[in-house]
């Protein structure tokens, strides 16, 4: 495969060399594409937490409109009941 470089990443990937963080632009282009890997890696986790958060406040929103009393309910059964709904 060969790639284009800007003249600006062109600049950082000699710079990286220059610097000894890298013995070649391979080394250095691996290293974008993994930080680039976990960075969507993390993205899709904050969406699942935003999601489950989301989730729990409508659960309690719901709780609290219908006055539904938690004593002895476990998470477990709440967010069944919440499927249910």
């Amino acid at each position: 495969m060969n790639i284009n470089l800007t003249p600006e990443q062109e600049k950082i990937v000699k710079e990286e060399l220059k610097c000894g963080h890298f013995h070649s632009v391979e080394e250095v282009i691996g290293e974008a594409l993994q930080v680039l890997s976990e960075k969507e890696r993390s993205r899709s986790t904050e969406t699942a937490n935003g999601t489950q958060r989301e989730a729990v406040r409508e659960m309690l929103a719901f709780v609290e409109r219908n006055r539904v009393r938690l004593e002895g309910v476990t998470v477990k059964e709440l967010i069944h009941e919440g499927h249910r709904l």
